[in-house]
């Protein structure tokens, strides 16, 4: 095991040479697949959508699926209107609604024939307007909206209607705020209920006031279980625009100010979060490309070291591409971690080169030297980095098994880049030519009016390794005592992921979020599903009375989160109360089966396609529609945990006579609520897993247990320091920060095991430890800052973010980075000292004497 690094390295000492005689068919075949994959970026998928979240097998998403067969989408849109005069109810306020559901419903007069529009996803638009009251005449029932065509003129006539509307249960706050100065328009849509099936079309799943068309159920109905297309987020673009452009026009908008929410709306705030990304990410590579020159001073090192970051993605863009994988939001992490691991990589090779090239080794010498110590070594991080990446395919949720897999392949490109194609590269331009050219050099003009930073390094560099010398054992209480201070920081971390979190505080959308919220139903809602197993199970008065107990139960215990439940019971206490003379005691479930039966037949006939929303045709399968106040998953998972526990007291009481109930709760917010249940419970022991792969790695490829453990320690610390820091501040661990964790790792390991790989191919010559930590500082400790500054100020832009979690990816990443360097400085040279690490080779020299001899000497002498 020992001397498994030693046919390695020869090995990849090799390969420039091998390559540079073929290096015009290797660069055209480079080329040529380049081009290729370009051309297939077209054929990326992009899925945003919270159920693209969830793998298809998975209960949650079973039973959402079923849902949305059954009853339709509940990814609709709710807009909040506030009108200038302060009334709903007034005549203006009346009439522009009755205008905007118009607008929305009869679009298609304006439509040339077989002319499509976005507004093609809209099934129903419900508004104050068309809100269906039920009457009783003649022991019928009968739905009629609250306003109708004619809007009333007079005062009175509205006070009415006013009056009316506060006695409908379901009205307050979906339709209109307790103080009547805000009101609601939801907007049903078919997104994420349209049948994967060819022949159903969008227009069989629209539905009106007059027509309900069931071709989604019995759609649905054909096959065990029913699929549905993910909604893109074209799809979602393109209807909130056609939806702005009617709220928009001047004789709606100069009355009504607008709070939408939903999918849909929160789409155009999603475009400008991720452009918010780009720019961030070109400026990173922008300060990366400014300090990449003011080292290296040659506009070669810094053209190539991009060419390999660019190409790693573009590469892994186009076979993520051929391999059908869809894109989602982690793909500016899966960049981050191409551009950090990618220009590591360069740079540890393009530092090592120059370390030589400016000793006068030649180029030739100096591409086979540097590829036999840090090519072995990039060799050794990029496995680390692919084992602790994909370590994160163990979270059953898929845009991070997606995020695993396609940065696997990144970091994987971007090693076989950095061995077979950056030494043509160099050779095409050579980034260092002999010292009387460089003298010429643009650089070196440049050169004499900033410092050159290199010089600097390395008189820092030269002072390290004498201090950890003298004070080892110090050096080590200090680090071990942070981290032990971090892992009590990091026992106070809680994972709390909240949707707004994404947003910046002064967002419009967050604002919308908030109005709804305090004002109306609330943004989000969740849906309890049921399906008893026999039919006309919902006739049957046991059952309904135990739906109306679960709803008051919601309502009253978890008064905090919920605003307000609706189902088919209250739908029936509302007929069985209007067919009795409106008498408050008789807003109950009937206690005879046949009158409830009658109830509920008659409320079919007055409105069909509000029953169709609650309960099945078969009156199998019903639906509790549960409106909620935003808060984050740590509160939720709690307040879930205990509404299933409801549930299944609920279910256990109504087993007895229906054997086959199964209850599921199900909605797009429960389904975000899942996936943080998932990373809760799945993101430690990936990490762990990680941890635990790479010290095996180490320990087998080094064969010694101490060089693991040594190496261990460095990479373990920064991690620990952002979970520790997290704890310590109180800020919550959500999708950001929680995928700092393998992009942190992979920027350690990289460092460290560079260093290890250098000293120890110095240490095995003479067992001189000391000799060896300074010749390693010298060469590998200038990558080491070089890497680390560069990433840390690409990382450092992110935190000026406007939306908190990539503002926190940024200040922690860069601390973070920081952390890796000041342990590869200090911590892992103090760890060979004290533990003695000269991988079993004893000391043949003087210390004294090996320091005292020429540098440019012990170079050539080691070439």
């Amino acid at each position: 095991m020992k001397n498994m690094l030693n046919p390695v390295s020869r090995f990849i000492s090799k390969i420039p040479e091998k390559v540079l005689k073929r290096k015009w068919l290797y660069l055209g075949f480079f080329i040529a697949a380049t081009v290729f994959l370009i051309m297939n970026l077209g054929n990326l998928k992009m899925d945003m959508t919270i159920e693209g979240w969830i793998q298809d097998d998975d209960p949650t998403k079973i039973a959402f699926d079923e849902y949305h067969a059954q009853f339709g989408s509940e990814d609709g849109v709710y807009i909040v209107y506030k009108p200038k005069d302060g009334d709903v109810f007034s005549e203006k306020s009346l009439k522009i609604v009755k205008g905007i559901q118009e607008d929305l419903l009869n679009y298609r007069a304006k439509l040339k024939e077989g002319e499509e529009s976005a507004l093609d996803h809209i099934v129903k638009v419900n508004t104050v307007v068309n809100a269906r009251v039920l009457t009783a005449e003649n022991d019928f029932l009968y739905a009629r909206p609250l306003v109708g065509e004619n809007v009333p003129k007079s005062q009175e006539k509205r006070e009415e209607l006013r009056e009316i509307a506060k006695g409908e249960k379901q009205f307050p706050l979906q339709y209109f705020s307790d103080d009547m100065q805000y009101g609601g328009i939801y907007i049903e849509t078919n997104f994420g209920a349209i049948p994967i099936e060819d022949d159903v079309k969008v227009d069989d799943l629209i539905m009106d006031d007059n027509n309900i068309d069931l071709t989604l159920e019995e759609a649905a109905t054909d096959t065990a279980t029913p699929r549905f297309k993910p909604t893109d987020q074209v799809d979602y673009l393109k209807l909130n625009d056609a939806i702005n452009e009617i709220l928009n026009k001047p004789e709606y908008a100069e009355h009504f100010e607008y709070y939408a929410v939903g999918n849909t709306p929160a789409a155009e705030y999603d475009v400008m979060m991720v452009e918010e990304m780009g720019d961030l990410y070109m400026a990173a590579l922008l300060i990366m490309i400014v300090l990449l020159w003011y080292f290296f001073r040659r506009f070669s090192a810094v053209t190539w070291s991009l060419t390999i970051v660019i190409l790693s993605t573009i590469w892994t863009l186009g076979i993520s591409a051929l391999l059908g994988l869809t894109i989602t939001g982690f793909l500016i992490l899966t960049i981050l971690l191409i551009l950090t691991v990618g220009i590591a990589d360069s740079v540890h090779i393009m530092s090592g080169y120059s370390f030589l090239r400016n000793t006068d080794v030649d180029h030739k010498t100096s591409l086979k030297t540097i590829y036999g110590t840090v090519g072995t070594a990039l060799l050794l991080t990029a496995t680390t980095n692919m084992v602790g990446i994909i370590a994160l395919n163990i979270t059953p949720v898929v845009p991070i098994q997606t995020f695993a897999i396609m940065s696997t392949l990144g970091i994987s490109l971007a090693f076989l880049f950095t061995i077979f194609l950056l030494p043509i590269l160099m050779d095409i331009w050579k980034p260092w030519k002999k010292a009387k050219e460089g003298k010429k050099s643009l650089g070196s003009k440049i050169g004499r009016i900033f410092p050159n930073f290199a010089v600097i390094m390395q008189k820092i560099l030269d002072k390290v390794v004498p201090v950890v010398e003298k004070r080892p054992i110090p050096i080590l209480i200090i680090f071990f005592g942070i981290i032990a201070f971090c892992i009590y920081g990091a026992t106070m971390v809680t994972v709390n992921s909240n949707m707004l979190d994404q947003y910046p505080d002064d967002s419009k959308f967050r604002e919308n979020v908030e109005i709804a919220d305090n004002k109306m139903m609330g943004a989000y809602s969740m849906v309890v599903f049921l399906d008893l197993g026999k039919e006309n199970a919902f006739k049957d008065p046991k059952v309904l009375k135990s739906l109306d107990q679960l709803q008051r139960k919601f309502e009253e215990k978890y008064e905090k989160y919920v605003v307000m439940t609706s189902s088919v019971a209250d739908v029936a206490k509302d007929a069985y109360k209007k067919l009795n003379s409106g008498k408050d005691d008789k807003y109950i479930i009937p206690e005879d089966p046949q009158v409830l039966s009658q109830t509920l037949f008659m409320f079919n006939n007055a409105s069909p396609e509000d029953r169709k929303r609650l309960v099945g045709d078969n009156y199998q399968k019903a639906n509790i529609k549960i409106s909620l106040h935003n808060y984050g998953s740590y509160e939720y998972s709690k307040v879930f945990e205990n509404m299933q526990k409801d549930i299944e007291e609920m279910v256990a009481n109504l087993k007895k006579d229906y054997s086959e109930a199964t209850v599921s709760i199900t909605g797009i917010f429960a389904l975000a609520m899942q996936t943080a249940d998932y990373l809760t419970k799945n993101e430690v022991n990936s990490f762990g897993i990680a941890l635990v792969a790479i010290c095996i790695i180490l320990l087998i490829v080094f064969g010694s247990a101490k060089v693991g453990a040594a190496a261990m320690f460095p990479n373990l610390l920064p991690a620990i320091l952002t979970f520790g820091l997290l704890g310590i501040l109180g800020i919550p661990l959500d999708f950001y920060t929680m995928m700092l964790a393998p992009i942190i790792i992979g920027i350690s390991v990289d460092d460290t095991v560079t260093f290890i790989t250098q000293y120890r191919h110095e240490v095995i010559k003479d067992g001189n430890i000391k000799r060896a930590l300074r010749y390693t500082m010298k060469e590998a400790g200038q990558a080491l800052l070089f890497t680390s500054l560069v990433l840390g100020l690409g990382f450092g832009i992110m935190s000026v973010a406007a939306a908190a979690g990539t503002s926190n990816m940024g200040k922690f990443g860069f601390i973070a980075i920081i952390a890796g360097l000041m342990c590869d400085l200090f911590f892992l040279p103090a760890l060979i000292i004290v533990f003695n690490l000269n991988f079993g080779v004893k000391n043949k020299t003087s210390d004294d004497g090996e320091t005292g001899t020429n540098l440019k000497e012990q170079i050539h002498e080691a070439v």
